[in-house]
Formats: C-alpha cells, structure tokens, sequence
C-alpha cells in the first residue's frame, strides 16, 4: 500500500513528455543606455554630490556649459 502511495505522488510529480514546449516569443527588453556616474565636488560642503547621467546627456551639458559662457553666464547681464 505504501508502494502504491509513493508510486502515485511519483508520477504525479513527474513532467510529461507526450507535451511540447510551446514556442518562445521574443520579447526581449531594448537595452537601455548604460550610465556613468561622476562626484561633484560642492564649495562650502564636505559631502560630494553623485551625478548619473548617459554619454549623450553629459555630451550636451557640456555644450549647454559652453553656450552660456558665450552668453555672459546664466545672469545674462
């Protein structure tokens, strides 16, 4: 009787090989950019400040930096 039982729970638990596997769809996540970070270093203060930002972003600060240098900074005298 305890054969019996175990044989039972046995098959029970065993996955079926007469099913095949339903095909896969790609659904694979596009790859988001990969960040880098930078310290920023804050007068008056002993804490540093992480900045995260993608390649592109910190590409076009830099040349947003430089416009308002040519402008006469952000004060804009």
């Amino acid at each position: 009787m305890l054969s019996l039982a175990l044989t039972l729970l046995l098959s029970a638990a065993a996955p079926e090989a007469t099913t095949a596997p339903e095909p896969t769809t790609n659904t694979a996540k596009p790859q988001k950019p990969k960040k880098i970070c930078r310290n920023d270093d804050n007068t008056g203060s002993r804490l540093k400040k992480k900045t995260c930002r993608t390649q592109d972003e910190w590409n076009n600060q830099a040349t947003d930096v430089r416009g308002d240098v040519r402008l006469g900074g952000a004060g804009g005298n």
